[in-house]
């Protein structure tokens, strides 16, 4: 039976010889409780994913937890586990891969690295991992369902110490480039290595979909991914009828846009021949540096991903022109930009990048009448508004607000990108800021009097506060425009945060994932100028130097000539 197959009844035969990693460290802020005891067809998403772990009789279970982890401990069975808290797991996944692969006994077995929030992974698709990695050399093992890859994934003990060098919410993915010839993809029958739950409407959607399937099997679970394995697909080609060979990029710009991801679309518009890629052609860049679609060869490919990161720092699109007749130095008018090119086919290729960032996020404390104008207004800017109002019902505020009535939660909602404004007319400015600030967002404003203002900051002082996070209140909040009603003072408030939005650079980590951080740093390559990873094979020396090029044309061209191209 396959890996998508009915569970089995009982364990395995003998215990697995690897280490299981279990992060569950997440936020509770979109389900409204922790995450791991959100109910998934009767049972904690936890202990779902645990049943399945335990099944497998693993040598060692350590279990990372974040977000009110004693409210965990007493919710779910956490016995013959060892559990870890990671204090820092708003920081990303990358943190709990650390704490968790440093809390695990030392030895020599593979680690077999499981999502939280995956609650439909097959047992028989970690004892496939497990045998494969058994009968090979590979070091990196990935699952894959009709050739797209999922989770979770079989780490070899020798790879372990590179989980140190990630950063920000990446998972095992930011080692992958190292490691291509290491890495191993391992087909399963089992739509459950694709399936991961982050919000309520994906948990109801979850339960409609499997009414009726208390255990469900892999038929029952493949309309849940057909959207997703058709945007990716990887499979090989059986027939030249009827197939796409390029993704359905637009379909997954729709999926990201939905799931609040920060990505660029970039759209070859015009070209010069000769050149691989023609007017119309599209790709994706993700934050991660990730692209799906195509609009060009390796050195194009290069400069897109550089210019889509750029996008997506300053929020700003751009049409790149790349050509081999771009002077150096040349300037170009405001919106676009020139990269001079060296490959080999000599062609011109302009292409329009576009930032696509999810909204930006109003927090707004107090049920004040400044705080429900604020909501108001912030709705109608297309922000994403939640409410910290204690005591206060939904109804007194505009519809489609986020609403989390505990003051408590506050630390769950904040982020680095989170623009805050306290207005609970002295009820609990303290204790908001006390929990807010500490989370460095990227605005934060108390509506009171200077006098009002001067006395909480000093209080805050008191309390141990450092001047740095003190100097984020904005007080009084706004701008002065003479405003005196509560509608003109949200007004005055919103002229602030929109000049603080489009004046000041968003900061990464509320965009999503961080890109990866390499063990080692990139090369130039001094044909063109490109980055180039350093474990490129395309590499010579000259002078006792390394160099390493972007394609095999630029090192062809450097070899008939490398003093040219090295005279300082």
């Amino acid at each position: 039976m396959g890996a998508g197959g009915k569970r089995r009844a009982r364990a395995s035969s003998s215990p697995a010889k690897v280490t299981a990693l279990v992060l569950a460290a997440g936020s509770s802020s979109r389900m409204g409780r922790p995450k791991a005891l959100v109910p998934v067809l009767g049972q904690p998403l936890l202990a779902r994913v645990l049943d399945t772990v335990r099944r497998l009789r693993p040598a060692e279970t350590v279990v990372v937890l974040g977000s009110e982890s004693d409210r965990i401990r007493k919710g779910i069975d956490l016995r013959d586990t060892t559990v870890v808290v990671n204090p820092d797991f708003e920081e990303g996944m990358s943190s709990s891969l650390r704490i968790g692969a440093a809390a695990a006994a030392p030895s020599s077995r593979p680690m077999l690295i499981v999502l939280g929030d995956q609650p439909f992974v097959a047992p028989a698709t970690l004892e496939a991992l497990i045998e494969r990695h058994a009968s090979g050399s590979a070091k990196i093992l990935i699952p894959t369902f009709e050739g797209v890859r999922g989770n979770p994934i079989l780490l070899d003990r020798v790879i372990l110490p590179e989980l140190d060098s990630l950063r920000g919410d990446i998972g095992c993915r930011g080692i992958f480039p190292g490691h291509t010839s290491d890495l191993v993809e391992v087909p399963v029958r089992d739509p459950g290595i694709l399936i991961d739950v982050d919000t309520p409407a994906e948990v109801a959607q979850l339960e409609r979909a499997l009414e009726g399937h208390p255990e469900p099997t892999a038929g029952a679970l493949r309309p849940l991914v057909a959207e997703r394995v058709a945007v990716h697909r990887k499979g090989p080609v059986r027939s030249l009828s009827h197939v796409r060979i390029l993704p359905n990029v637009l379909a997954l710009a729709i999926q990201l846009e939905n799931a609040r991801e920060p990505f660029a679309l970039a759209t070859v518009v015009s070209v010069r021949p000769p050149t691989s890629g023609k007017p119309g052609f599209k790709a994706i860049v993700r934050p991660t540096g990730e692209v799906t679609g195509w609009v060009g060869g390796s050195c194009t490919g290069r400069v897109l991903v550089a210019e889509a990161l750029q996008s997506m720092e300053d929020g700003l699109p751009r049409l790149v022109r790349l050509s081999p007749d771009v002077e150096d130095g040349a300037t170009a008018p405001a919106g676009i930009v020139t990269r001079r090119l060296e490959c080999e086919s000599g062609g011109t290729m302009e292409i329009y990048v576009e930032p696509h960032l999810p909204e930006p996020e109003l927090l707004v404390v107090g049920e004040a009448p400044v705080a429900k104008a604020l909501a108001a207004l912030g709705g109608f800017l297309g922000y994403r508004v939640t409410i910290v109002a204690p005591g206060a019902r939904p109804s007194d505020f505009p519809d489609g607000v986020r609403w989390a009535p505990e003051l408590e939660r506050l630390p769950e909602v904040v982020t680095p990108g989170t623009f805050a404004v306290i207005a609970s007319t002295g009820m609990y400015d303290e204790s908001a800021l006390k929990m807010i600030l500490p989370k460095m967002p990227r605005y934060v404003a108390l509506v009171s009097s200077r006098r009002r203002g001067k006395a909480v900051v000093d209080s805050l002082r008191s309390e141990g506060l450092a001047d740095a996070w003190l100097k984020q209140i904005r007080n009084p909040a706004g701008l002065d425009i003479a405003a005196r009603d509560p509608e003109e003072i949200a007004l005055s408030i919103f002229s602030e945060i929109t000049k603080v939005r489009r004046s000041e650079p968003t900061p990464l980590a509320s965009k999503g994932p961080a890109r990866p951080v390499s063990t080692a740093p990139p090369s130039i390559d001094p044909i063109c100028g490109m980055e180039v990873e350093a474990a490129s094979p395309l590499r010579t020396t000259y002078k006792g130097v390394v160099y390493r090029f972007c394609s095999d044309g630029c090192l062809a061209k450097f070899r008939r000539s490398p003093a040219k191209f090295t005279a300082a």
